[in-house]
């Protein structure tokens, strides 16, 4: 599934999981699950002037993971 929202003006709270692909992905939580797991928005692109420009195949993807997962914790642009 495909996540088709852009980065709010405010910001967004985003944390890092493995990619399972050598590195990490930038992910924001959309959905909680039961058990706790939750449902990941992935963010790869930049914040522009102009909105968000995204930057490929992984940005807007979703999946489930635990939460235990996640780390680094911060607030995203």
């Amino acid at each position: 599934m495909r996540a088709t929202e852009t980065a709010p003006k405010g910001g967004v709270e985003v944390y890092d999981v493995d990619s399972g692909i050598g590195g990490h992905f930038t992910v924001s939580i959309i959905q909680e699950l039961e058990n706790g797991f939750v449902v990941v928005r992935v963010w790869q692109g930049e914040a522009t002037n102009n909105g968000w420009k995204s930057y490929g195949l992984f940005d807007g993807k979703t999946f489930q993971i635990h939460r235990s997962k996640l780390f680094n914790f911060r607030k995203g642009c």
